[in-house]
């Protein structure tokens, strides 16, 4: 089934993302804050002309024609990957953000630096590390320090949201044998 979503990003971006059986198929641009460059992406590749482009790509003059003149109110994700092989680029180098107003009228909200989830346990006075905590310690990703919990080679503690708390003892411990092992 074929389904569009008008989707609005930072009050400024209105977009129609194009779904067909919950695959995003294509998205329609409205607005200036997007444009295409592919044309300067082509002439970098030698591709001087549309017509150039429509013998590389397979296309249809029109198509052709709109792409390399960079006159696009949508393009799927299909065309977007055919345009990366035959130009030899990324999706970041043919699509760019862009704006016109003036920066003042930009609002950013700063999101305040994170505290450092450590917590102590109530009854041990011991301290608990998050994750990402113990990963830091131990020179890993917090996916890693996840797949030792699950594997039980580190013990950990469920918190009330379900998220994984170590001792610090257990990370030091666990530190000394991945040291010893070969």
């Amino acid at each position: 089934m074929l389904l569009s979503h008008l989707v609005i990003i930072n009050a400024c971006v209105p977009l129609v993302i194009i779904t067909l059986h919950n695959n995003v198929i294509g998205i329609i641009f409205f607005g200036i804050m997007i444009k295409v460059n592919i044309q300067e992406v082509a002439v970098r590749q030698g591709i001087k002309t549309a017509y150039q482009l429509q013998k590389l790509m397979s296309l249809q003059p029109s198509v052709a024609s709109r792409l390399f003149n960079n006159k696009l109110t949508m393009i799927s994700f299909g065309t977007l990957d055919r345009l990366c092989d035959a130009l030899d680029c990324v999706p970041a180098d043919l699509i760019i953000y862009t704006s016109d107003k003036p920066k003042a009228e930009k609002l950013r909200v700063e999101k305040p630096a994170r505290e450092p989830q450590t917590v102590k346990t109530v009854g041990t006075g011991e301290t608990m590390l998050t994750t990402n905590e113990a990963g830091e310690r131990l020179g890993l990703s917090r996916k890693r320090v996840n797949d030792y919990i699950i594997s039980g080679e580190l013990p950990s503690v469920k918190g009330k949201q379900g998220h994984n708390f170590i001792r610090e003892s257990d990370v030091e411990e666990f530190k000394k044998k991945r040291a010893v092992s070969p």
